[in-house]
């Protein structure tokens, strides 16, 4: 009996012993027992080498190196070596995403940075849920005795979970490993065969999408009886379905989970594309606006005078509004960059001096921007307008906030600074009224039947189209020692076809001057023959020789 008991009793300390030795063994499991000897390049001297191992090595596929980087005491000696390559890929991906550049930060000292306390150093905090996790790098003990810095245990103890909320997500799970193994720019392939089908899926979405809302909306607008909406439909159509592509490509890149510098420059890249295209769409609507309020005022006055004014207001402030439109979306753009946001700082900081030196150095253009603005509300010129400029004859083509374009009466074009306006002296045809006379000169013969070639005049002016039925009448203005000059005056509604109606009548009073009585009444010179001192010839139509 007292055998048995003490049988037993060995039994039960034996089992004592192996379970207290098995703990033992697990609790004084080294931070990397389980692994093979560290390769020789194995650098963990420092912080910042200790993560640049981790994190070059990961993304070269080399994840059993980068696993020297993770603090694995937590985990079983015979676990260390399958779990570690594991934990380094799945901690590398999850601090491309979300802290992609700390070593840049990280202490390069052996002792780490101080402010983090002994032994330890802290790289960011990432966001999970309600709390933020720190991930930290502590020192311990390495080969030989080597103080070596590697990723805490308590941030390895994380990683699963970090990894599973910032992770590449089922996409990856289900595809092949090879497309996860190759990289190229940091992404892995399957990544980019991700951004090409997103690529693809948006725009082919965006057009359906888009068609879909046009068709709904042109339904609706068809049945009103009113024309702006169409034409608002119309003119929006192109830029809504820009914005409806880059709203879908922004949703489908998210589940790619990208690295975030290769996110940054997605997101830049998309960003940019919108502000564009809501500038686009901003500017269809100005233009909309302005054509609107021409065409109402055209159709509300038969005033030509008032319709080119305000086509001229209408152009100048649409062209302000794009321009302004243009500013702030180049402005949002920039503001998208660190550089540009903090120049912009640095010149608001200093902006008492830079608007000095900015409006000496641009008094000019603001000059010609602000004749502009004055030209565009007194209107000594409208879009339209028929003006003698620099010797030349011609109408106003167009008017910017820097220059004007005369289209000359040969299809040239005469581009003058905006200013010149303001500043010289120049004739403007249709000011008041495009209404015009103009004169046409013929020299006949003091015989020539006046009231027939005045009644001559006015039936070439009833028969042309270019005639506002206004003025038509013919007078002597003038008579020389030869001959008589007729003027005729006529009148037009506007400069060009008053140019051809006088070429009308002056071509008609030719032929009627020449087929009237053969050709007796053209401008002829008499000569009288006679002996000395006495004048012995006589005067008439037969004694006269005609020269023209």
């Amino acid at each position: 009996m007292k055998r048995t008991r003490t049988g037993i009793a060995t039994a039960a300390l034996l089992a004592l012993l192996v379970a207290v030795l098995m703990i033992s063994t697990r609790a004084a499991a080294g931070p990397q027992d389980g692994l093979p000897p560290a390769p020789a390049d194995a650098d963990r001297s420092t912080p910042r080498r200790a993560l640049r191992l981790l994190v070059d090595a990961s993304r070269e596929g080399r994840h059993d190196v980068a696993a020297y980087a993770l603090d694995l005491s937590a985990i079983p000696r015979a676990a260390q070596a399958e779990r570690g390559p594991e934990l380094a890929a799945q901690l590398t991906f999850v601090l491309d995403q979300r802290l992609w550049n700390v070593w840049e930060e990280l202490s390069d000292e052996p002792e780490g940075d101080p402010a983090d306390g002994p032994g330890r150093d802290e790289i960011g905090r990432i966001p999970l849920g309600d709390t933020a996790i720190p991930i930290v790098l502590s020192r311990a003990g390495g080969p030989g005795g080597a103080r070596i810095w590697l990723v805490s245990r308590s941030t390895v103890a994380a990683v699963p979970e970090l990894h599973e909320a910032f992770g590449p997500g089922p996409i990856a799970e289900r595809l092949p490993a090879v497309l996860s193994r190759v990289r190229f720019l940091g992404l892995a392939a399957w990544q980019w065969l991700g951004l090409a089908t997103a690529i693809a899926a948006s725009s082919l979405g965006g057009l359906l999408l888009g068609r879909l809302v046009s068709v709904a909306v042109s339904r609706f607008v068809r049945r009103t009886e009113v024309q702006w909406d169409d034409r608002l439909l119309d003119g929006i159509q192109t830029p809504l379905r820009a914005l409806l592509m880059l709203a879908l490509a922004s949703g489908l890149v998210r589940p790619l989970r990208l690295a975030a510098p290769a996110q940054e420059v997605v997101d830049t890249l998309l960003q940019t594309l919108l502000i564009a295209a809501t500038a686009w769409l901003a500017t269809r609507f100005v233009r909309f606006a302005g054509d609107t309020v021409t065409e109402r005022v055209t159709a509300s006055t038969a005033d030509a005078a008032l319709v080119r004014g305000s086509k001229t207001r209408v152009a100048m402030l649409r062209r302000i509004a794009s321009v302004l439109v243009g500013v702030v979306a180049v402005a949002l753009v920039l503001l998208q960059f660190d550089v540009v946001r903090k120049v912009g700082v640095s010149l608001l900081a200093s902006a008492g001096i830079a608007g000095v030196v900015v409006g000496f150095a641009a008094q000019k253009s603001i000059s010609t921007l602000l004749a502009g603005l004055q030209l565009s509300f007194s209107q000594p010129i409208r879009i339209g307008d028929t003006v003698i400029v620099e010797g030349e004859w011609g109408w106003i083509e167009e008017i910017t906030l820097t220059f004007v374009v005369v289209k000359v009466w040969d299809l040239r074009r005469l581009v003058l600074p905006i200013t010149y306006f303001l500043e010289k002296p120049f004739q403007n045809w249709t000011k008041v009224s495009p209404d015009l006379l103009g004169t046409v000169f013929i020299h006949a013969d003091y015989t020539v039947p006046i009231d027939e070639m005045r009644a001559e005049v006015a039936r070439l002016c009833a028969a042309d189209a270019n005639w506002d039925g206004k003025v038509a009448g013919l007078v002597v203005v003038d008579a020389t020692a030869q001959t008589i000059a007729l003027r005729a005056l006529v009148s037009s509604s506007e400069a060009g076809k008053l140019w051809d109606l006088r070429c009308a009548v002056r071509e008609g009073l030719i032929k009627r001057l020449t087929s009237l009585e053969g050709g007796r009444y053209l401008p002829r010179a008499r000569v009288a023959l006679g002996g000395e001192g006495e004048p012995r010839g006589a005067t008439g139509p037969t004694g006269g020789i005609a020269s023209a």
